[in-house]
């Protein structure tokens, strides 16, 4: 019995060893990490999301917490990631560190400061515009999704002259130039490039310091196993809209994917078109879809490749492509911005931007699908604002930016933010794979479909996905958003679709039309019929006795009978005007009646022939001969 009891507590304790050492394996197996959104809204030219971390500090004897501060960053840089530094916007002004600065410390004791000057231009520059962010190295913690990065590859920049940094500066289309409100999160090294870290010397001057690395933090979380790859999602929601943006690393958020998705490699995504369309409802232009709005400088359609750049605020498309969009939308170009700018005056504009109408963005489909990929933007998310330092006040913009690509200065055509707001984006480094798909609206909860995270594994290839082709999920997400244009309202609509129906109801009014003439023909008809009925009888009770004339019963002619009628003996006043009561007749004598002699044949005269016309309206009858009886 007692050698049962053993046996029994020995398999209870062997359950309960491996049980916990499964929950610790659990615990400390790789895993996505998603990174923190700032709740303020950022940007002259948006408003944009900004990502929410923590910079400064090293290991020391005190906790990293108390060593750093919060500030707000843009995603989508690679190597460096660049924090406006406080000194530098001190100087700069109001515009710079929205997101809050830094003082990042220079003194490590016995170990040099790594002061080497590492510039970061953007591989893209945007038309008309150049953003340059450019400062010192300093290898610092950066803390984001509750994970800490020592040594993390940080720039401190500001402006030139500032003492601390070197020349960094944005300049928008209309020339303003001024200090980079936020700074930029690397995500990676860049296309084609699997370096989680630099090397830099510890001296310029002294070289038995040594080197030392300078880590990208997602580079640094994978390289210690707390991610499954070197990879991210990202879809930047909407700050408009209070939808938050989304970024992964080593994973993404399936709730934030509406497939089929595309992808892409070594070379950036082909875009084969732009489309403009609507979702459900009425459309507010006078079409429901129009195709082949991508447009290149030669007036021909043709596909063109873009850059993905979460970076960068814009829709950098060809010129003519931005000038084909005013042809369609309520949009301008205004010389002194130098923006697209909305009409908010044309009758269009607020049912344009408000119903299910949206912009869309063809790519081919991926490896093994045979549909291409549409991924739509609502004109609801490109309707942005423009405000200081760009204009005095605030005005309603469309982020198309012309764009014509030089090599030589990198200017590309590219997708920016405003396109991220209903795309997302997901990279992984190790297999050198993209995926570019729709992302849903903000849904009921503001979470798109969910929350919902994912791993991507290190030799992904693949990633799960909502199916956009079983259900709607698009039209769904976006239900409780947008104010769909009743569909009788649809201004001219020419898709063949919409044919029949146009048809049928002209059918439709054409039958009521036909019913209601009917009846009013029938009423007409009546009544001229009871006024000549009325006026014959009003007629006979005027006249003397009228002798019968018979019909000749050979015959339909009636045979002449003679009428005798008394001579009129004419006074030789006028009769004076009517001035008692429509039915009293003047009590003066002016007229003797007597019948004359006649062989004519007494006959109605033809209603159509008096001398004036029956007012049905007023019920007024005119005998011939005699003046119109007033009514009252």
């Amino acid at each position: 019995m007692l050698n049962t009891q053993s046996r029994g507590s020995f398999a209870i304790s062997s359950t309960l060893v491996l049980l916990f050492f499964s929950t610790l394996e659990c615990s400390t197996a790789q895993q996505f990490l998603p990174i923190d959104w700032s709740e303020t809204k950022h940007g002259p030219d948006g408003p944009w999301n900004a990502l929410s971390v923590q910079v400064g500090g090293m290991k020391n004897s005190t906790p990293i917490k108390l060593q750093q501060v919060q500030v707000d960053l843009y995603p989508g840089s690679h190597w460096s990631s660049f924090i406006p530094m406080n000194v530098s916007c001190e100087t700069a002004g109001s515009t710079c560190g929205q997101g809050t600065t830094w003082s990042p410390s220079f003194d490590r004791g016995t170990e040099a400061v790594t002061t080497v000057s590492v510039s970061f231009s953007p591989y893209f520059v945007w038309n008309n515009t150049n953003t340059n962010f450019e400062g010192e190295v300093v290898a610092q913690a950066i803390t984001l999704g509750g994970k800490t990065v020592y040594q993390a590859d940080l720039v401190s920049f500001g402006p030139e002259g500032s003492g601390y940094g070197y020349s960094s500066s944005i300049t928008y289309p209309n020339g303003v130039k001024t200090l980079p409100s936020l700074g930029l999160l690397a995500l990676n090294a860049g296309p084609n490039n699997k370096d989680m870290d630099q090397q830099f010397a510890k001296s310029d001057t002294n070289s038995t310091y040594g080197s030392e690395s300078v880590w990208i933090p997602a580079g640094y979380l994978y390289n210690q196993s707390i991610i499954p790859s070197y990879s991210y999602g990202l879809q930047m929601g909407s700050a408009a809209l209070g939808y938050p943006g989304s970024l992964y690393l080593g994973g993404y958020d399936k709730g934030r994917v509406i497939g089929p998705y595309t992808t892409y490699g070594t070379q950036n995504p082909t875009l084969l078109d732009i489309q403009i369309g609507v979702e459900t409802g009425g459309s507010p232009f006078s079409f429901q879809n129009k195709t082949n709005l991508l447009l290149l400088d030669n007036d021909d359609g043709g596909s063109i490749n873009v850059e993905i750049v979460p970076h960068s605020p814009s829709l950098y498309l060809p010129v003519k492509t931005c000038e084909a969009l005013t042809k369609v939308l309520p949009i301008y170009f205004d010389q002194v911005t130098k923006y697209y700018l909305w009409n908010t005056s044309d009758p269009n504009y607020n049912s344009t931007v408000k119903s299910a109408s949206y912009l869309s963005f063809i790519f081919p489909p991926a490896p093994g699908a045979s549909d291409n990929v549409t991924i739509k933007v609502p004109f609801k998310l490109l309707n942005l604002t423009l405000t200081y330092p760009i204009v005095a006040s605030p005005v309603q913009y469309f982020p198309c930016q012309a764009t014509v690509p030089n090599v030589d200065s990198r200017i590309v055509y590219a997708l920016g933010r405003a396109f991220l707001q209903g795309a997302f984006v997901g990279w992984n480094t190790n297999t050198n794979i993209g995926w570019l798909a729709q992302a849903p609206g903000p849904g009921d909860s503001g979470t798109g479909l969910g929350t919902e995270g994912k791993n991507i594994a290190n030799d992904a290839t693949v990633i799960d996905v909502y199916d956009g082709s079983k259900s709607n999920y698009f039209a769904q997400s976006w239900a409780k958003h947008w104010e769909p244009i009743p569909s009788t309202a649809n201004t001219a609509p020419t898709s063949a679709a919409s044919a029949p129906a146009s048809t049928a109801q002209q059918k439709s009014i054409s039958t009521g039309a036909i019913a209601g003439i009917a009846i009013g023909g029938a009423v007409v008809v009546f009544a001229l019929t009871a006024g000549l009925v009325i006026c014959a009888m009003r007629r006979r009770r005027q006249r003397k006795t009228v002798k019968e004339i018979p019909l000749d019963e050979r015959s339909d002619s009636p045979k002449t009978v003679d009428i005798m009628m008394e001579s009129p003996s004419r006074l030789l006043t006028p009769p004076p005007p009517f001035t008692h009561g429509p039915h009293e007749l003047h009590q003066g004598r002016f007229y003797q009646v007597a019948e004359m002699p006649s062989n004519r044949e007494v006959q109605e005269l033809h209603a159509e022939s008096r001398s004036a016309p029956v007012n049905l309206g007023r019920r007024d009858v005119h005998e011939l001969g005699l003046p119109p009886t007033p009514r009252i």
